[in-house]
């Protein structure tokens, strides 16, 4: 790849991730508008069956298993069966509606690519999505499962309301508050609105590991042997993906990250020759804040560009003294400013997580013993 066409690329992948994150926002308020509307189509029902429960039945709820296939009551029978109902419905609407909107994001994806690389490739949007589904990712989850999960946990939550609810011997409106959440406060304090955050962050998470494939797929197909980690250079970056940034893999490489590696996940890949090297620069920001809540009077300091081939620990090896302590925490910026730790080991490469204060002692005492001391 020229020069040129090297920054290009690098300056549009690194715009190209805020850009994706909003692009999401579409396919996840698609997605919770569906949620919405069978969730309370089922929870109607439930209200209804609630009023027609008799005394032993309530007292039955409590402690029922509502898996079981043993003979109860026909209002309890019809309380399960619309619990089924409703999380069936989620286990195959939610993956329909993602299915095509993520195939759409990987044709759109690899074309992006290859248009920015400024060649020509026939890209199959159903193959590439296909190849995604079976790859793992975020600690090994697979898009397959990823509304069946939700699902799942939703069903034992809710289970769990109704026992609970009946137990303490709750209204039926009261339980069915707890679950759907109270008008009067916009349905914000149900459970049904910590699914919303769950189905948000994982949509968001599976879809950039969809974009992540296809880019994957695409330099691959244009010969690329080599691939460079691109991560955020900003207060926001986990420590595993700052530990790694810069880091060159053979594309095909087993241990080679499959990212994203955990939720809102910005890190990507950018093809590149064994050495590594890319031409131009990349932005960063020297604050844990978004750039749109960072005062203007506060941004020239904060924000620039640094060549491109600068990596996440060396610009925080530049960065001032308020940035690092904010980022490491007081604690672990003392062992690094003491010159006991550099950035790379506050990094669990296994986990892909940062290690605890705890955990790096333990790893030392393990070291100290092997060599002796």
């Amino acid at each position: 790849m020229n020069v040129s066409a090297q920054k290009a690329l690098l300056d549009a992948l690194i715009q190209h991730q805020a850009y994706l994150y909003r692009a999401s926002s579409q396919n996840v308020n698609d997605l919770i508008k569906v949620f919405d509307k069978l969730s309370n189509e089922q929870l109607l029902k439930l209200s209804e069956l609630f009023e027609d429960l008799t005394d032993s039945e309530r007292k039955a709820l409590q402690g029922l298993n509502f898996s079981s296939r043993a003979k109860a009551s026909r209002n309890i029978e019809e309380i399960k069966t619309t619990l089924n109902e409703w999380f069936s419905s989620l286990s195959t609407e939610l993956p329909t509606i993602f299915e095509q909107s993520a195939i759409a994001l990987a044709v759109y994806e690899a074309g992006y690519t290859v248009t920015l690389m400024g060649k020509t490739l026939k890209t199959d949007g159903e193959k590439l999505y296909q190849k995604a589904k079976k790859a793992p990712f975020s600690g090994g989850q697979l898009v397959d499962y990823l509304f069946a999960d939700i699902a799942a946990s939703l069903r034992k939550k809710v289970e769990y309301v109704i026992r609970d609810g009946f137990s303490q011997g709750q209204t039926n409106q009261q339980i069915i508050n707890r679950i759907k959440g109270r008008k009067s406060l916009d349905y914000k304090d149900g459970l049904l609105q910590s699914e919303r955050y769950v189905i948000e962050r994982q949509v968001r998470t599976a879809r950039s590991h969809v974009s992540n494939a296809a880019y994957i797929d695409v330099y691959k197909a244009l010969g690329y042997e080599y691939v460079k980690v691109v991560a955020t250079l900003d207060g926001r970056t986990c420590k595993y993906c700052a530990s790694i940034d810069g880091k060159v893999y053979h594309i095909d490489d087993p241990t080679r990250p499959r990212f994203p590696v955990h939720p809102h996940n910005r890190t990507t890949y950018v093809g590149c020759d064994k050495d590594g090297n890319i031409a131009g620069q990349r932005p960063f920001v020297m604050d844990e804040r978004k750039v749109k809540d960072i005062p203007k009077e506060e941004r020239n300091h904060l924000i620039g560009q640094l060549d491109a081939n600068t990596s996440f620990k060396e610009f925080f090896e530049q960065s001032d003294e308020f940035f690092k302590k904010t980022w490491l925490g007081k604690s672990k910026y003392e062992l690094y400013k003491k010159g006991e730790y550099s950035i790379d080991k506050f990094a669990d490469p296994l986990n892909k997580r940062g290690y605890t204060l705890a955990e790096l002692r333990a790893l030392d005492k393990k070291t100290f013993e092997a060599v002796g001391l």
